[in-house]
């Protein structure tokens, strides 16, 4: 079976998912579009893609037991950017198992990661969604433009106009258990509908042992026991490898994702593969300005480029922000040439810094409701923090928290720890590798809640 090399470099290239036209791009913002493919311009995070690889090659040889990766990181860190590029990577994997198994990626909400049927039903979904795709993708014709066909109706005229009949024999595989996906149901099972539970399972199984599955566990800090239709421990099995199935998964949240993963008893990760995303590191940052920079074919770019990076301070929300920005304002003051001697500068770093104090609006807008006065003490924390060198030991960070929330009367019912789990999730303090000490991480969230001015 293959193998890939584990050690992942960037070297700046562009690659197929850099194509994307202006228009498109200028739509995307700071959102990071959940397409299966990965994020344009995406540059960086050497280490956390290498342990997916690393993951992946244990997979290949069969190992199951303790595939799981964990991330965390605070908003705007690029933790969706990171689960699309290993959803990217996966599209490039070799299968597994000596051929037999393909590379799945399953998206997943927290709310059904611990409900068998809910994983279940994703996964069928992303099964079917992939064979249909495949099959329609080997058509001889397409329907006539503007003609509205159903995927079934279409499955259906040209079934017999396949030319790959791999992809028809596989597909024919899954048909015949039956699947649904967008509403309407896809083949049925000749031997008729399961009569047991044992039956069931043991036919979704079958049909689940070509692919080699992989859960994409969005905002994973929200898993917890109880849930509706939940069962503890299926997350557990999964990463212990006692699930007949080859499905394992990575998780992606806010920080305490590890905390609440630990509530459902997923436990003792491999070294590596427990990741808490900061900003880029200078390298990167300036390779997502140039790749973006190079598929525009952006001209006289030079000075834009420093003024972004200095703007951003290599954190990714706010790469994307001015990158967007910038492309923007060059788009129309140049269009045919894409020529940024043409624009003005000054404008666009404007329109950046307007949708990056609105970032931060909604960080502590999201915390304020659960904490009238985390706004107020997070302001007056900053000076503290900042004469401290930036970095304080748990225990000195809840005295300090304890001693200014009582003297502006901003603790307002919440403790210390409350507001420091509340300042996590917010973005303004998070807890450093040494896991003994918190620290500011996204530069200028301290300047905004200080309304300091922007560097120019």
């Amino acid at each position: 079976m293959a193998l890939i090399d584990a050690t992942y470099q960037d070297h700046g290239n562009l690659r197929g998912q850099d194509s994307i036209g202006a228009e498109r791009y200028l739509l995307l913002k700071d959102r990071a579009p959940m397409t299966g493919r990965g994020v344009p311009f995406f540059s960086g995070r050497e280490a956390e893609i290498s342990a997916f690889r690393e993951m992946a090659n244990g997979l290949s040889l069969g190992d199951g037991a303790n595939a799981t990766i964990v991330v965390e990181g605070p908003p705007g860190a690029g933790k969706s950017a990171l689960m699309c590029q290993f959803m990217e990577e996966m599209r490039s994997l070799p299968p597994t198992e000596t051929g037999r198994r393909r590379w799945l990626p399953v998206p997943l909400s927290a709310e059904s990661a611990e409900s068998p049927s809910h994983i279940a039903d994703a996964i069928d979904k992303a099964i079917v969604t992939c064979l249909a795709g495949e099959l329609l993708a080997v058509e001889d014709a397409a329907p006539p433009p503007g003609e509205a066909a159903t995927l079934v109706e279409r499955l259906g005229e040209y079934w017999g106009r396949l030319d790959a009949m791999g992809a028809k024999a596989k597909a024919r595989e899954f048909f015949d258990r039956g699947g649904s996906v967008l509403g309407f149901s896809l083949g049925a099972s000749r031997e008729g509908p399961p009569t047991t539970m044992a039956e069931a399972s043991e036919r979704r199984s079958n049909a689940w042992q070509p692919w080699q599955i992989v859960l994409m566990i969005d905002e994973a800090q929200g898993i917890a026991p109880g849930k509706p239709h939940g069962g503890k421990g299926t997350l557990s099995a999964l990463h212990q490898g006692l699930v007949k199935s080859p499905v394992s998964f990575c998780a992606f949240g806010l920080p305490g994702t590890l905390l609440a993963l630990a509530d459902v008893n997923v436990s003792r990760l491999v070294d590596g593969r427990t990741m808490r995303l900061g900003g880029l590191d200078a390298a990167a940052a300036r390779q997502t300005v140039n790749r973006c920079f190079n598929a525009f074919g952006v001209e006289g770019g030079g000075p834009w480029r420093e003024a972004i990076l200095k703007r951003a301070a290599n954190w990714p929300q706010h790469l994307a922000v001015y990158l967007n920005a910038a492309i923007s304002q060059i788009r129309e003051a140049s269009p045919d040439r894409m020529d940024a001697r043409r624009a003005d500068i000054t404008a666009a770093m404007h329109l950046g810094d307007r949708s990056r104090a609105k970032y931060y609006r909604q960080r502590v807008a999201r915390i304020r409701r659960r904490h009238g006065g985390f706004e107020k003490l997070a302001r007056e924390l900053v000076p503290s923090l900042r004469e401290r060198g930036g970095r304080l030991p748990y225990s000195d960070l809840f005295d300090l928290v304890e001693e200014v929330g009582q003297r502006t009367s901003t603790l307002s019912g919440a403790n210390a720890t409350q507001f420091i789990q509340d300042a996590e999730h917010s973005g303004f303090l998070a807890l450093n590798a040494d896991e003994a000490s918190y620290s500011m991480p996204i530069p200028s969230f301290a300047g905004h809640l200080l309304s300091e001015p922007l560097p120019e």
